[in-house]
């Protein structure tokens, strides 16, 4: 994500002229989210904006290569791994495919 959008030198300039790093606001935001779940044809609780970062989470976790839970840390914001763990509860799919994963 750096790369492309140079989040970090945005962020440091940002900081220094005291401006905000997004334009949008956050109900535009989540209006935003909004219309592309449901363009997407997903409904219910996981059509949230938090249900796009439990989603985001779950699926960094769960894939072949899933990330150390101190990256994931990172890119979610927390300041505490233990935080983090939250996402290794997931059930199902994911759940089989990370105990899976562990044994490789």
């Amino acid at each position: 994500m750096n790369p492309p959008f140079d989040l970090r030198r945005l962020a440091r300039l940002n900081k220094e002229q005291d401006q905000p790093l997004w334009t949008m606001s956050r109900a535009t935001t989540w209006r935003m989210v909004k219309g592309v779940m449901a363009r997407a044809g997903i409904k219910g609780k996981q059509a949230t904006s938090k249900g796009l970062r439990h989603g985001f989470g779950i699926a960094m976790l769960s894939g072949e290569k899933a990330l150390p839970l101190n990256i994931l840390r990172d890119l979610m914001g927390h300041s505490d791994t233990k935080i983090t763990e939250i996402y290794t509860s997931a059930i199902g799919a994911e759940k089989r495919n990370m105990v899976m994963n562990a044994w490789q």
